[in-house]
């Protein structure tokens, strides 16, 4: 996967407008999905530890 910073962008009109450089990305979908995948995973894995550790607090 490859990202790049648009060189194009002014630095005066991301002063003047405080938002953030914007980065292209020369990807495949295909190589994206384990990332979100694994994001995914670790975000109801979370989930589910606080919802354990509210079902032992209310008991």
């Amino acid at each position: 996967m490859k990202i790049s910073h648009r060189q194009n962008v002014v630095r005066a009109a991301i002063q003047a407008s405080g938002k953030a450089p914007r980065l292209s990305c020369c990807c495949r979908l295909s190589e994206l999905m384990p990332l979100v995948r694994q994001m995914h995973d670790d975000a109801r894995a979370q989930a589910e530890a606080r919802q354990e550790q509210a079902a032992q607090r209310a008991a």
